[in-house]
Order: C-alpha cells, then sequence, then structure tokens
C-alpha cells in the first residue's frame, strides 16, 4: 500500500500552529485582566444594587444631599474578625465571631465616607468618625434660616462654630427642660453652636432636621 511520507510531518505542523493559536488566547485574555484590573475587582467585590441603594440613602439622610450627587467609589469584600471591629470600636479583643460583609466607601463632596456592610445588608454603619463632624446641609441651612429670623441678620453674617451630635435622653432634655424626669425616651440629633455677632446660640436638633429649637436662655440681640 503506498504510504504518504509527508504525513507525520503535516500532523506535527498542524499541532504546532494549534498550540499557538491556544497559547495567544490565554495570553490576550491574561492581558486584558491585567490592563483592566479594577473592573476585575468589581466583579470580585460586587455589591447587590440593593445593598447599594440603602447605603447611598443612608449616605443622604445624613449629608442632606441628594442621592444623585452620591456616589460608591470602592467596594471590597472582607471578613471583619468580630462584631467590635465591624463596629468600628477602637479597642477591640482578639475574638474571632467573624462577620461575612463589605467595606464600602461614599463619596460625599470633598470627603470619603467609609461604611461596614454585613453580607445580608442589615446592618449599615458609618463610621462614627466621620458623622460626628459632618453636620447635614439641611441641618444647617435650617438653624442658620432660624438664627437669621431671630436676629434680624443675614445669614452671611452667621457662622456655626461648633456641631456635637448626640443622643438627647428624652423630649424634655431635648427642649431644653430644666427638671426632667429620668424617662429614657431618646432622639437622636445634634447640638450645634451659632455665632450671632458676640454671643453663642445653643440649638438642638434631631436628626432629621424637623425640630430645632434655641436655647430659651439666650437674650435676643
Amino acid at each position: 500500500m503506498y504510504r504518504n511520507r509527508y504525513f507525520p510531518q503535516v500532523f506535527v505542523f498542524i499541532f504546532m500552529i494549534t498550540s499557538l493559536l491556544a497559547c495567544s488566547v490565554t495570553e490576550n485574555s491574561t492581558s486584558a485582566n491585567a490592563k483592566n484590573p479594577q473592573q476585575s475587582q468589581l466583579r470580585q467585590n460586587s455589591l447587590p444594587q440593593s445593598i447599594s441603594q440603602r447605603v447611598l440613602r443612608n449616605a443622604s439622610r445624613v449629608s442632606g444631599l441628594k442621592i444623585s450627587n452620591l456616589k460608591i467609589t470602592q467596594i471590597t469584600s472582607t471578613n471583619f474578625s468580630n462584631p467590635c471591629i465591624f463596629q468600628f470600636r477602637e479597642i477591640c479583643t482578639k475574638e474571632y465571631n467573624p462577620i461575612p460583609g463589605w467595606i464600602v466607601i461614599v463619596q460625599v463632596e470633598e470627603q470619603s465616607w467609609i461604611y461596614h456592610v454585613n453580607k445580608s445588608g442589615s446592618q449599615i454603619l458609618l463610621d462614627p468618625k466621620i458623622s460626628n463632624n459632618q453636620l447635614p446641609k439641611k441641618i444647617t441651612n435650617g438653624v442658620l434660616s432660624d438664627a437669621s429670623k431671630r436676629s434680624g441678620l443675614a445669614i452671611s453674617s452667621l457662622k456655626i462654630t461648633q456641631s456635637t451630635q448626640k443622643t438627647f435622653s428624652n423630649s424634655c432634655v431635648f427642649n431644653f427642660g430644666e427638671v426632667c424626669a429620668q424617662i429614657f425616651d431618646p432622639i437622636k440629633g445634634w447640638e450645634v453652636i451659632v455665632r450671632v455677632k458676640n454671643q453663642s446660640w445653643t440649638y438642638h436638633v434631631d436628626i432629621t432636621g424637623t425640630r430645632i429649637v434655641l436655647d430659651p436662655q439666650i437674650t435676643k440681640i
């Protein structure tokens, strides 16, 4: 029988071409991932949209900005080693009681706010160092508007000199009551100090900014 003496060489040649093409596809795929590491990281750290919306709603409520003006800039999937660390406490034991979740960073104007979020999205915690130093715009505007009306001065001549996030033990304390019962019916909010000419006016404001109360001992100028 006649045998083609070139068949082995042709087979080897085809095998080599096939191997080279396979290597090329693999290299191109690896190269594409290397060129776009952020996209690869986002796929690994994908945050469910429902949780993203909850985070943005929280940032909107605290900052007083519209959700459209906020942006999630970084998402990192992680295991918080215990609830203490998850809650941003500074001094924690080495207990290992992991909470799977994410570290989420939200751009709020010139600031980057850090959130800890558990896997189900039932717990969304903002770093307290951030929230304590950032008075929401809605509250800022409300307090300055009230001070302007009471003093007769333009808002531009007034200045908030201090704002402290507080939990008032009850409505009596919130309303500057001098003698209050020991009932614990907490109201979360802020104590805000406004410079009005040579005076410092103290306000109590609830967390939503709907209740703004001026210290009644303040003497109007």
